[in-house]
């Protein structure tokens, strides 16, 4: 019986252009995560700054902001497969050019962090293009397994990258590391040529480029479900995973241990997260999923208080697992709804606010906590955050039967 509620997952696996988009897909998330946890390790070393943690934080993050809706109206534009291919190889053209700038001691903290940005522009490009091409590798049958899977992935990479990168930190320092960084980007260049997915024709709403931006923009924000829902997401994108990027602050000024201890912090928030995609992956319908989502935001404000109150090492590492449970089901509860509920015209442009509310948010929320850990101390900063992530909740608790009746339907 308890087989059975995964058989949706079986027949998503069966397509093979799908099997072979997670793969790429896989080493790209890991490739990503190591390349953030190397950074930022990097920042502290050289500056010893929680600002500059926060600036790293949202470095690759904060193009998602300003490009979001445009990547989004080009997605809905042009071939989604040949965006992603490009955005893909630049990333590993830039993880490769930072290894070769810290080998040939050119790096400082400014070029990293202008060469993170760069890295952000092409992931900005290329979040909603990915995203909304999986209905085309799966078919809308499975496009909630497909979502589930795609979701559970990204946060392999995210358990599998912090671990790998603090081991290469360890073993063979920073640099080095974002070598390994460009081979993950790079290989799933090769896995996305092999896909024989037949080029989109997109439809053409008439309007100029900019208007279509703004079209997805007034619907997603008209709709009774997914304007909320997006708001929910905006308290904790920005409050709620941008402590994260405190984690250097944290292994090393409160619980005095190193890149292991970074490692450690960063890899059990992406092992929390894997078990919570495995609990998504066993929904196979979207009845109830509000009410779901709307419960992550109380653990995900809860769990960042707990955090903030604890020097004990081993407590605060069985916490974020606790807080990466929450997020991934947040937000692939969020992802799930979203496609149920979008028309299907809009998919890319919602998808990319999607992507523009998670990274972007994430990227506005590092600078915003970096800042205030300088003035007020880590652990204060965090139990802030938890608080506002803990009103988001009471506020969405409030809306949450308008907000069902709207996503499920």
């Amino acid at each position: 019986m308890r087989l059975a509620r995964f058989s949706h997952i079986g027949r998503a696996l069966q397509q093979r252009d799908f099997r072979i988009f997670i793969v790429g897909h896989l080493l790209s998330q890991m490739g990503m995560w190591m390349q953030r946890i190397v950074a930022g390790w990097m920042a502290w070393e050289l500056a010893h700054s929680a600002t500059w943690l926060g600036l790293m934080g949202m470095s690759d993050l904060a193009p998602t902001l300003f490009i979001g809706a445009l990547s989004g109206a080009l997605a809905d534009r042009m071939d989604r497969l040949t965006i992603v291919r490009v955005s893909q190889a630049f990333n590993a053209i830039f993880a490769a050019l930072i290894c070769l700038f810290y080998l040939e001691s050119w790096l400082t903290i400014e070029l990293l962090f202008l060469f993170m940005v760069a890295q952000g522009i092409f992931m900005a490009i290329s979040l909603p293009a990915r995203l909304a091409m999986i209905p085309n590798l799966i078919g809308r049958e499975n496009i909630q397994a497909a979502i589930a899977i795609n979701s559970l992935v990204s946060n392999g990479g995210r358990f599998l990258g912090p671990a790998v990168g603090g081991f290469a930190i360890v073993q063979w320092g920073s640099g080095p590391a974002f070598g390994v960084c460009a081979l993950c980007f790079g290989i799933p260049v090769i896995t996305l040529m092999l896909l024989r997915m037949k080029k989109e024709a997109m439809e053409r709403s008439g309007k100029r480029f900019l208007g279509d931006a703004v079209a997805g923009i007034t619907y997603t924000a008209g709709h009774p479900g997914i304007g909320p829902m997006m708001l929910s997401l905006i308290g904790t994108s920005v409050f709620g995973k941008p402590f994260l990027s405190l984690f250097p602050g944290f292994a090393s000024e409160v619980f005095g241990r190193g890149a292991d201890g970074l490692a450690w912090l960063t890899s059990m928030v992406g092992a929390g997260a894997l078990a919570g995609g495995i609990y998504t992956l066993q929904r196979a319908g979207i009845v109830g999923l509000t009410r779901v989502f709307i419960l992550q935001i109380c653990f995900i404000g809860a769990g960042l208080v707990a955090f903030s109150a604890t020097d004990m090492f081993w407590v605060a590492i069985a916490i974020c697992g606790g807080v990466g449970v929450a997020l991934m089901t947040n937000d692939v509860t969020a992802q799930m709804l979203m496609q149920h509920a979008g028309a299907p015209n809009m998919r890319g442009r919602v998808s990319s606010l999607f992507g523009m509310v998670q990274r972007g948010g994430q990227a506005l929320g590092s600078l915003i906590l970096g800042v205030t850990a300088d003035i007020i101390g880590l652990r204060w900063t965090v139990a802030v955050s938890g608080a506002i992530c803990l009103a988001f909740w009471l506020w969405s608790l409030y809306r949450s039967k308008a907000i069902a009746k709207a996503m499920e339907m």
